[in-house]
């Protein structure tokens, strides 16, 4: 359904996206996963057609994306921004949007209908959407780009910034539509939201794709091994240094940065051999926890940081 082969954008110095490349099945929900700056934005703009002056090609439906104007009306988008008109209501919105997108006036009334409902909108439909909560502006902003019944739905965060009731309302949706036969694309930095509602999940930094595949297959990467994460007063040089004979046998140092470290460990019994090394060196720890594999430890696993970071 969609292929991207090899897209990259430049802002000045800064690599937005380096080669990136990227497969979609009909029906299929991909999170992309990925910091604040990994180039998720960047690549949802230029499959939106607002980002320009970039390299590489996507083909969607079988055809190049960026020479066919009529794709434009199978992709529904669903920016970061609110894309609405706060003085207009909820229905008189999707009115005006689906008009855009070329929805025949005689279907658009009952679209508009169709998907106020689903959006848990549709009591508040003549209400000026300046009124709304920011949970309601989002299922708002998410119907606009459900309106017309597209082949392929692109989100961008869908979800910041608003209460949870709103995000498990949102996130049901993102399921329902990848269920109904819609490819779906949204990006996120909540661990949480990928591994409840995606298909597959890829992962993202600096602009490239480290890992994909689904929660039980990225978990393998980091195998059976328990993650480890300290907290305590040390330099990260000296906390690598302390058990650099230890990685390898049973240890693996995922991350160490000023005051704060992960480990994956094959046998929990390392974890007073690894405290012994740290105390002999005089590195004061004060927290420890231990963690089951997660999707956050095949991030650190690939990119030597946190998520949080």
């Amino acid at each position: 359904m969609l292929e991207i082969k090899s897209l990259t954008k430049s802002y000045g110095d800064v690599l937005a996206l380096d080669h990136f490349s990227l497969e979609l099945k009909k029906g299929e929900v991909l999170g992309l996963l990925g910091p604040n700056g990994a180039g998720k934005t960047t690549l949802i703009s230029i499959l939106a057609g607002s980002l320009r002056d970039f390299t590489g090609g996507v083909s969607f439906l079988g055809k190049d994306l960026f020479s066919d104007r009529s794709l434009k009306n199978r992709m529904g988008i669903v920016p970061q921004d609110m894309a609405f008109y706060e003085e207009l209501n909820a229905a008189d919105n999707l009115l005006f949007w689906g008009g855009l997108y070329d929805v025949p006036r005689a279907d658009l009334k009952k679209r508009a209908a169709e998907i106020l409902e689903m959006v848990e909108l549709s009591g508040r439909s003549k209400e000026p959407v300046k009124n709304f909560s920011g949970g309601m502006k989002r299922r708002l902003n998410t119907a606009i780009g459900l309106l017309h019944k597209p082949d392929l739905l692109l989100l961008d965060e869908p979800t910041v910034g608003i209460d949870v009731q709103a995000k498990v309302s949102i996130l049901d949706l993102i399921r329902k539509v990848g269920a109904a036969g819609t490819g779906v694309i949204f990006t996120t930095h909540q661990l949480a939201e990928v591994e409840d509602t995606c298909s597959r999940i890829a992962i993202m930094d600096r602009g490239r794709i480290l890992a994909q595949g689904t929660l039980v297959e990225l978990i393998r990467l980091v195998g059976e091994k328990d993650i480890v994460e300290i907290t305590g007063e040390f330099a990260a040089a000296a906390f690598s240094e302390a058990l650099v004979d230890l990685d390898g046998d049973g240890v693996e140092l995922l991350s160490a940065s000023d005051n704060q470290a992960a480990l994956a460990v094959s046998d929990t019994d390392r974890i007073p051999k690894i405290l012994d090394r740290l105390f002999r060196r005089k590195l004061a720890v004060t927290d420890l926890k231990i963690k089951t594999p997660n999707l956050e430890a095949v991030f650190l696993k690939l990119t030597g940081r946190s998520l949080r970071d």
